[in-house]
């Protein structure tokens, strides 16, 4: 399990080495986009049995997430995704259990090399894999999950500068992080989660949006002097037209005195 944890993080690691520049020219293009809305999670641990059908404990939880992601790195980009949830059902062999404690929580975390696709002009298909690291409250323990995971997404442009975000993360976790393995081990633990939110920007607009607020070349903004200067000459044309050129007067020819 450990090797399986491993390699995420040596694949972020030759990634952040082949995107880097010895001249560091790759940060002058590099923006920081967020973007935020609500999310869903659901949890399942697997504890094999010998003798019996296995035990398996089911969380479903809601709350928000933040995520914040690079742009314009060569090769591939890094997202951060941060949730908190609340578990509003749980579940033990698929029959439904009661919650014991009224504040039960959650806090998740997917950290990731990232790319998006964007051949088709009004739809972007993102993609990446990392790390996930995740913290529930349970009614018995606290729990800490670490694994591997991976997401696929897609993203609308709705506006100039708003933009419908989907994410879905899927997850192979960890579940006997700390002394809880000593006295209930799980053998498995598998975590998917949905993303949906909202972006706003103004320094990344869409190129395609499905609505265009304003037309694609702004006009310029006149001066007042040059504006008041077009209106002189559109009320005195002739005020406008070049002056004739004034010939300069000619001397006269000093006469030779005999």
């Amino acid at each position: 399990m450990k090797k399986i944890i491993l390699l995420p993080f040596i694949f972020l690691i030759a990634s952040a080495l082949f995107s880097l520049d010895l001249s560091l020219d790759m940060f002058k293009n590099c923006k920081i986009i967020f973007d935020e809305g609500v999310s869903y999670a659901q949890v399942t641990r697997i504890e094999k049995m010998d003798n019996r059908s296995n035990f398996v404990r089911e969380n479903m939880m809601a709350g928000a997430y933040f995520s914040v992601q690079t742009l314009g790195l060569p090769i591939v980009d890094f997202e951060l995704d941060v949730s908190a949830y609340y578990p509003f059902y749980q579940a033990f062999n698929g029959m439904k259990q009661k919650t014991h404690n009224i504040i039960n929580y959650a806090f998740d975390g997917f950290f990731g090399a990232q790319k998006t696709f964007k051949q088709f002009k009004y739809v972007y298909i993102n993609c990446a894999v990392g790390m996930h690291y995740m913290y529930q409250l349970t009614d018995e323990y606290h729990m800490n999950y670490l694994g591997i995971g991976g997401e696929l997404g897609f993203e609308l442009p709705l506006l100039p500068r708003w933009t419908i975000v989907n994410r879905n993360y899927i997850s192979y976790d960890n579940a006997n992080l700390g002394s809880n393995k000593l006295i209930q081990k799980f053998d498995a633990a598998y975590n998917y989660h949905f993303d949906l939110g909202v972006r706003y920007t103004k320094r990344v607009p869409n190129e395609y949006p499905y609505i265009k607020i304003w037309p694609k070349d702004k006009p310029k903004k006149v001066r007042k002097s040059k504006k008041k200067k077009a209106v002189v000459e559109e009320m005195n044309p002739e005020a406008s037209s070049e002056a004739p050129e004034k010939k300069s007067p000619v001397e006269p020819e000093n006469e030779k005195i005999d």
